[in-house]
């Protein structure tokens, strides 16, 4: 089944936001797939990446900004926060979803808190899972550091974010 097969059955089996995500990340694959072909001319190529990411950035962005971390901030921007300023990666994570998880170690904080990166654990986190697989494939890597938080910043900007981003 293809993408556009995809996305008809779940408008269909009223699974609007599950369309809406499929369709997007049908088009951010497509707009790849086309620069790919496109032959290399690297200073056009790099501005035609940049634009590529930060439309697939802040179309992600904004999906997840609904959404609350720990330390109070939207949660990509506590995403953000956790790896290049205060350390604290539960800034990424989505406030109910840990309460929920505290709930089922038995009200340990601490224990929830060792755990909540663990992939048995990640099902407990749906919201936070998606943010950080979606961040990931925009981005085009396996994994989430400081400076992959610290590129897509700059290039959403500051005026998406809400904090200033040294270069």
């Amino acid at each position: 089944m293809n993408d556009l097969e995809k996305v008809l059955d779940q408008l269909v089996a009223g699974e609007e936001d599950k369309a809406k995500e499929t369709f997007h990340n049908m088009v951010v694959q497509q707009s790849r797939d086309e620069f790919n072909k496109l032959e290399p001319q690297p200073e056009q190529d790099a501005q035609v990446q940049e634009a590529v990411n930060k439309s697939a950035l802040r179309a992600w962005y904004d999906k997840y900004s609904k959404y609350e971390g720990q330390g109070g901030d939207v949660l990509p921007s506590g995403l953000f926060l956790g790896y290049m300023d205060s350390g604290i990666l539960l800034d990424g994570v989505e406030i109910d979803e840990f309460t929920n998880l505290v709930k089922r170690f038995g009200g340990d904080r601490d224990e929830a808190e060792d755990k909540v990166f663990d992939e048995e654990y990640e099902k407990f986190l749906p919201i936070t899972t998606a943010m950080r697989e979606e961040f990931m494939k925009i981005m085009g890597t396996n994994f989430i550091d400081e400076d992959l938080c610290r590129k897509a910043s700059q290039i959403l900007g500051d005026d998406v974010v809400g904090f200033g981003v040294e270069d």
